[in-house]
Order: structure tokens, then C-alpha cells, then sequence
């Protein structure tokens, strides 16, 4: 609870203006949700972010997206997201104001859910997947799984992530792929992850979560660079339940969780696609897969930003069971069901990211849309 006297005063405010618009919105209804109301949770996310409380700022923002979606009557709303993200601020505002008042470092800590972080030195990767997430008018995001290659670093697991965000304005129409070839802090693009090729990294930042996958953060000294074209992709196709059965076993849920908090990476052989289901669910499209004795539901976003996975599944349904390559993806149980996020397929030349549309993008044209 390392709090400068001045973050201390301004974020108790702020807490307790975030629990008293909740409470007020569950008394008089979401109906009276106002620009203040949305402004309350947006300065007190702008300072969780500053200090790096992520969780709760994570948490504000998804309570702060959906009401804005209630206002503006969109079809996106989803009662039940409002829902757990209002009481999930709630429980955060008031725990931490309480692990504040009693200078509480042990209840402050696991309600800012921060894992410590260790600098890297060098890391050489490969990228298996790609997720993407787009919210109308606020911002798009890509979610980059990783493989560690080349040799090995100590307390560094062989499963990474790193992830970038994107702003988008309310007015202005970008294909999500074009960001990636926008140049970040460090001089490179992300699209040199998805080039077949290893990448380097060098002084970075890394935290590993519960399923022992570690997650990179680049810092000022970065540097990002290209390696060689990598070949033994093979060796990524076999997984094991066995690790994640082990982590449901001894999983304990709380009033803070989401379902995806418990996912997990897998590699499915052997897979079969059936048609999609008649009736979108919460946003999402649902094609039925199974592999062996597993049966699982694929989600695809029902909007734009899912075109490329829905036209990828939709192609991969055509083709025979033996001709399919291993499917990659995350895996999280949600209402007693394997969900899954189909993220590439893994053929002998090297993955195909089904979430990533391969229509030719006009970055002069986004430059200028932008106008940077």
C-alpha cells in the first residue's frame, strides 16, 4: 500500500464516489445512469490506472462500456455483464476504502490482485495466437500468445503473453488490423509478431499468473526485433489437460471472478466443427466442436470485429476431419460448459490466426484518417 499522502486523499475520494453511484443506481435504476455517473467512474479509472491499481480499472472501464451501451440503446448491452461489473466496483471500492481506514496491507494486496514483476533480460518468442477485442468507440485490443524459443531463461515459463491497446475515436471507421501497423514507443510494429519469424525482446518486465503463463511488459528500454523464420512449429501441437483439471480441482471462486479468469491455453487434435447455431448468445455467435469425448462451444463475436474468425471456422467446417491441423485456443468453463475461443490453426509452415482479417490495409489512408 505504497500511497503518496496526496494518492491516498484523492483515491479515498474517489472510491467513495464510485461505491455511492453504484449504490445510487441499484436504488433509483439504471435508468437515471448519467454523463456524471459515467464520469465518476471514468476520472477514478484514469487515477486507478495511473497508480496501477489494473484490476480495478479494468473493472471500471467494462462497468463504464456497458452503461454507456444502455444510454445509447445499443444492441451490444448485456444486462449480465452490467451486472457483475457494477458489483464487482462496488466490492472493490468498498474493500480497498476499508483496507485503507485499517492500513490493511494483506486484505490491500489481494483485492489489487498485482502480481510482483521481474525484468527479463532477453527473450526470444514465437506467436501461436492472437486474440482481438474491439469496443465501438473506445478502443480495440490484441492479445499476442506466445511461445519462449532459443534458449532457456531462468524463472521464465515457456508460455507468454503480451498485449497492446489501441484508442478509437466515436467518429472515425479503422479496420482493427490496420493498428498493427502502427509504429509503437519502442520503433516497431506489431504485425512483426504475426511475420512467421521469432522475435527478440530485451529489457522487459514480466509477471506470471496462477496457470504459469507470464505476462510481458514492455518498458522505455525496450526493444523489440525481428529473428529468424522458425520452422519447428510441431513442437506446439500436444497438450495436456492434466495441469488445468488440477487448477479446477484446487480452485476456490470468489464474487470477483470472471469465467475467463480460470482459462487456460489448449491444442485440440482430431477435431470436428458442426454448423453454427441457429441463435446468436449474449453477442456470440456458437459453433458446436468436439475432440475425442470433449464437446465444446466456440465463441465468435457477433459483431464486425468477428468476421475473420467466423469466415475462418466457416472454411475449416467445409474441410475433413483428418484434414484439419490442431486448433489453438483458450479454454474457460462458463453455465457448466467447455468454452472456447478458437484462436489459429497450427499447420506444418506455421500457424494461420483466424482472429486476424488478411484484407490488404491502407496505412497511408489510416494516417490520415487520424490525422497524426
Amino acid at each position: 500500500m505504497k500511497l503518496a499522502a496526496n494518492d491516498h486523499a484523492m483515491l479515498q475520494r474517489q472510491l467513495e464516489a464510485v461505491a455511492r453511484a453504484v449504490e445510487e443506481l441499484l436504488l433509483s435504476g439504471l435508468t437515471t445512469a448519467s454523463a456524471a455517473t459515467r464520469e465518476t467512474f471514468e476520472v477514478t479509472f484514469r487515477e486507478a490506472s495511473r497508480l496501477r491499481l489494473l484490476r480495478l480499472a479494468s473493472t471500471l472501464r467494462a462497468a463504464n462500456e456497458e452503461i454507456g451501451r444502455f444510454v445509447n440503446k445499443q444492441p451490444e448491452f448485456s444486462g449480465k455483464r452490467m451486472s457483475f461489473f457494477l458489483n464487482r466496483a462496488w466490492l472493490l471500492a468498498r474493500g480497498l476504502l476499508r483496507a485503507l481506514a485499517n492500513k490493511d496491507e494483506a486484505e490491500w494486496d489481494r483485492l489489487v490482485w498485482t502480481q510482483p514483476a521481474i525484468p527479463v533480460p532477453r527473450l526470444e518468442v514465437v506467436t501461436l495466437g492472437v486474440g482481438k477485442k474491439v469496443a465501438k468507440g473506445s478502443f480495440c485490443a490484441f492479445e499476442f500468445r506466445l511461445r519462449r524459443v532459443g534458449r532457456a531463461v531462468a524463472d521464465v515459463p515457456s508460455r507468454l503473453v503480451w498485449s497492446c491497446v489501441f484508442p478509437l475515436k466515436a467518429d472515425v471507421e479503422i479496420p482493427p488490423e490496420g493498428f498493427l501497423q502502427m509504429p509503437q514507443k519502442q520503433k516497431f510494429k506489431a504485425l512483426t509478431f504475426l511475420e512467421g519469424r521469432s522475435v527478440v525482446l530485451t529489457q522487459v518486465m514480466m509477471t506470471v499468473d496462477a496457470s504459469g503463463c507470464g505476462r510481458v511488459s514492455l518498458t522505455d528500454n525496450s526493444t523489440v526485433t525481428q529473428g529468424e523464420v522458425f520452422t519447428d512449429w510441431a513442437a506446439f501441437s500436444n497438450w495436456s489437460p492434466e495441469p488445468l483439471h488440477e487448477r479446477v480441482r484446487q480452485y476456490e471462486p470468489s464474487p470477483f471472478d470472471l469465467e475467463i479468469e480460470l482459462q487456460d491455453e489448449v491444442v485440440l487434435q482430431n477435431w470436428s466443427i458442426q454448423e453454427r447455431l441457429p441463435d446468436p448468445r449474449d453477442g456470440q455467435l456458437i459453433y458446436p466442436v468436439s475432440a475425442g469425448p470433449l464437446n465444446f462451444e466456440a465463441t465468435v463475436a457477433a459483431a464486425a470485429d468477428g468476421q475473420a474468425l467466423d469466415n475462418g471456422l466457416n472454411v475449416l467446417r467445409e474441410q475433413t476431419d483428418q484434414a484439419r491441423p490442431p486448433l489453438f485456443g483458450l479454454l474457460h468453463f462458463e453455465r457448466c460448459q467447455f468454452i472456447l475461443q478458437p484462436l489459429s490453426v497450427l499447420k506444418e509452415t506455421g500457424p494461420e490466426y483466424l482472429t486476424i482479417a488478411t484484407d490488404k490495409i491502407d496505412r497511408a489512408a489510416i494516417l490520415k484518417t487520424l490525422k497524426f
